[in-house]
């Protein structure tokens, strides 16, 4: 990691679960993500030697072009672990959309004023975020049933798709919200 930044705690946790589900180099012709390292692809970075690419710099590039760079860092916390996740899994756009579907909000894919200030709304309350994040997860899993369906080739994926959104909803609810009733 970068010795001069403090990277916060809830930023630490997700990442580290960011990095357990995604693991080092694959370069698999057949996933539509192509090379990767710790989940930052060279299609994102082309400019990036992806085999090179170390943990502390992937942990970086999460912090600002992830973490901060979608306002994780101004959200509650179970719903800025499930945007991270979606957005490094997904195109930006994509995340964004199954959290203003679950927040009942223009769906365009930005994270404009209306969309933070539902993602914000009722922070406090641990219920709405519990109902917010499952419908969040329903609608990613939708998704990539749709994709599998859509595309053959990538139906071999499915099963560790869903694993990956099961862990996700596991780890936010036991890493991340537990002991804050």
């Amino acid at each position: 990691m970068d010795a001069n930044i403090e990277y916060p705690e809830l930023f630490l946790k997700a990442v580290n679960h960011v990095l357990m589900i995604e693991g080092g180099y694959v370069d698999d012709p057949d996933d539509a993500g192509g090379e990767t390292n710790y989940g930052i692809s060279k299609r994102q970075y082309p400019h990036l030697n992806i085999r090179k690419l170390t943990i502390d710099g992937a942990i970086a590039l999460y912090y600002r072009d992830y973490w901060l760079a979608y306002g994780c860092d101004r959200l509650p916390a179970a719903i800025a672990c499930f945007l991270f996740d979606s957005v490094i899994n997904h195109r930006p756009k994509t995340a964004i959309k199954f959290l203003q579907n679950a927040y009942r909000v223009s769906v365009d894919g930005i994270l404009g004023p209306e969309t933070m200030g539902a993602l914000k709304r009722f922070a406090d309350n641990r219920d709405y975020i519990d109902n917010k994040l499952t419908l969040s997860l329903a609608y990613r899993a939708d998704f990539y049933h749709d994709l599998a369906v859509e595309n053959p080739s990538q139906e071999r994926f499915i099963m560790g798709w869903m694993r990956r959104l099961f862990l996700l909803q596991k780890f936010i609810y036991t890493e991340v919200t537990h002991g804050t009733d």
